[in-house]
């Protein structure tokens, strides 16, 4: 087997061992070995239901030398996979939307071939697990292929590997779905929030501090007793408790640190509670319960479930949380601004500064008045000012670098009041994340004061908030393409015109402050050329650098990941085929059956 030749192994059956752990049969402690057949081979693939809990097989190929591995996986399809000298298994998913229309029906049945390593297998087997993975799922891989290389591939390989200039991905890694997903067993099972980046253009990883909003507890002694919204919650109870997080992300600080990474330990600036089914259990905040005294108030004092930034203890609380997350070793804190909003309304701290400084109180003004407006951002600007302090008093001045993820644009950021460019001329912050998303106030109904412009009548907005049938402050997320500015309840338009002088707004900041910019590329699935379409476009409207949110998801979407890992070749990015890292085939016989033309699906 150690000839320097191409090696398709489609019957997988054949190679993986323990033999006994293989079954035609669908059963809860086997893999199932299903015939199929493409028009250019035929194999046996493996599989298991969400049920299955088969042990590890492994498959030996006996190989020396350079190779590239391709894994094909049958959509929609799922597998756990790792080489022996990985520290745990990697999780990787047939992609949705690569080359195939958004509807399943209709569009047959296929298989996804993806480049998932480059590497010197000598010594090397390849382990498949169904344990280290909780949510539902269905294992399908369809064959392995590996693909020798030449002294010259494997030198410009490695060439391209140590390539700096590509480095342009912040990616932020959601800490939770971890604990949501994954079999934790050990420390080493964290390594894949790390080490799913490797072989990607990912400069920055991210990784979210989820205490914020895990300190509830649940109301019974005995798990069993209580209801949980999703079976994963439970999952969650079992695992939490088996880790100090402290150590987990000093782990991966280090882990990172060794691989090349900078890293970034975030929170959720607004991470007080979600609603309903999903209420109690951890997504409680402990401290928000016990302190309803701290909430944000409405104009016509109706409190919000938020907590208000207006407040010191919030404030401290807050901060607390991310000086002690730098003891991590991180290179740097990022603040995660796009969830959780309002952080500041009409309290009483904010009140009195207004009426300090106008000889007024602000109930009857809309959020984005001038006025108002900064007096909210004044409130922001000096917890920016804290954290900065509280992190050079511990860590000394400047060690831990302050990111911060805000909103669309330059406006839409501080139309929450947070003024970016203040908290950059003021050098509070290292980075700025900039997320598609907006938040304003609708005031479009009949609230505002009889011949009085721009004052709300109290008790109209009050009756509009009853009867208005949706949220006053509504958000729009996931801009994909651009946007314009809005026409706010003056009849100004707010915010950039264009891509281009969205884009120029935040890069001003770089150019003038220092601070880097990371444009955020959503939504998270597309197809590879879409993926390309995106990116290029904030490239060419003057981008430098992308970032990506959720972008563990991103990763475990193999074919997906192979162009959407690879955006920071800005110059190369163009002219890219997506197919040099995967394929698509189509499936003509699956488990007995044709369904190269009509599937068997639509007889039941």
């Amino acid at each position: 087997m150690n000839e320097r030749n191409e090696l398709l192994f489609s019957y997988l059956d054949q190679v993986f061992e323990p033999k006994s752990s293989l079954s035609p049969d669908s059963l809860v402690d086997k893999w199932r070995v299903i015939p199929y057949e493409t028009e250019n081979w035929s194999g046996n693939l493996l599989a298991t239901s969400s049920e299955c809990d088969p042990e590890d097989i492994s498959f030996n190929p006996r190989l020396t030398g350079w190779y590239k591995i391709y894994v094909g996986l049958l959509f929609p399809g799922f597998i756990s996979m790792k080489l022996t000298s990985d520290p745990t298994f990697f999780n990787y998913k047939s992609s949705l939307t690569v080359d195939t229309p958004d509807c399943n029906y209709g569009r047959g049945v296929f298989l996804e071939e993806t480049l998932w390593r480059c590497g010197d297998l000598t010594g090397e087997s390849i382990l498949l697990s169904n344990r280290k993975i909780h949510e539902e799922h269905q294992s399908r891989i369809t064959h392995l292929r590996f693909v020798p290389m030449t002294e010259e591939e494997v030198a410009e390989y490695q060439k391209e590997e140590a390539r700096t200039d590509t480095k342009r991905i912040y990616a932020s890694d959601d800490m939770h779905n971890r604990f949501y997903c994954d079999n934790l067993e050990c420390m080493e099972d964290w390594s894949n929030v790390v080490l799913r980046y490797r072989h990607s253009d990912v400069e920055w990883i991210s990784m979210e501090e989820i205490r914020l909003f895990a300190s509830g507890k649940i109301p019974v002694d005995d798990v069993n007793q209580f209801a949980f919204p999703r079976k994963g919650d439970k999952h969650c109870q079992s695992q939490i408790s088996k880790f100090d997080f402290d150590e987990v992300l000093r782990y991966l600080v280090d882990l990172g640190h060794d691989n090349g990474y900078k890293m970034s330990v975030s929170l959720r600036m607004g991470a007080w509670g979600i609603g309903f089914p999903y209420d109690q259990f951890y997504f409680d905040n402990a401290f928000a319960k016990s302190h309803p005294e701290y909430r944000c108030m409405d104009r016509n004092g109706d409190a919000i479930s938020n907590l208000s930034y207006a407040y010191p203890e919030v404030q401290q609380y807050i901060i607390d949380f991310l000086v002690n997350g730098a003891a991590s070793g991180c290179d740097a804190v990022t603040l995660i601004a796009n969830r959780g909003v309002p952080y500041v309304l009409f309290e009483e701290p904010v009140a009195k500064r207004f009426f300090e400084k106008y000889g007024e109180y602000p109930y009857e003004l809309p959020l984005d008045d001038p006025r108002l407006n900064a007096i909210h951002c004044e409130i922001m600007t000096e917890f920016a000012r804290n954290l900065r302090n509280a992190l050079d008093n511990r860590y000394g001045k400047g060690k831990v670098a302050v990111h911060l993820r805000g909103f669309y644009s330059v406006y839409d950021t501080k139309y929450v009041g947070i003024d970016a460019e203040e908290w950059a001329k003021e050098g509070l912050i290292n980075a700025i994340i900039c997320y598609p998303q907006r938040n304003y106030e609708n005031l479009a109904g009949d609230i505002w004061q009889e011949g009085k412009d721009y004052r709300i009548d109290l008790d109209k907005y009050t009756d509009y908030v009853i009867h208005n049938g949706r949220n006053v402050y509504t958000h729009y997320s996931y801009i994909e393409d651009f946007q314009p500015g809005f026409t706010n309840y003056r009849g100004e338009i707010c915010g950039p015109a264009t891509q281009a002088e969205r884009i120029s707004q935040w890069m001003a900041l770089e150019e003038k402050y220092g601070v880097q910019v990371y444009i955020d590329m959503m939504g998270r699935h597309h197809n590879n050329e879409r993926y390309k379409h995106l990116v290029q476009e904030l490239y060419e409207n003057g981008a430098e650098r992308i970032s990506m949110w959720d972008c563990n998801d991103r990763a475990t979407y193999t074919a997906m990941w192979s162009i959407g890992g690879r955006c920071g070749h800005k110059d190369e990015l163009a002219h890219m085929d997506a197919h040099e890292f995967y394929q698509v085939y189509w499936i003509r016989r699956l488990a007995g059956f044709d369904v190269s033309r009509y599937d068997p699906f639509w007889g039941g």
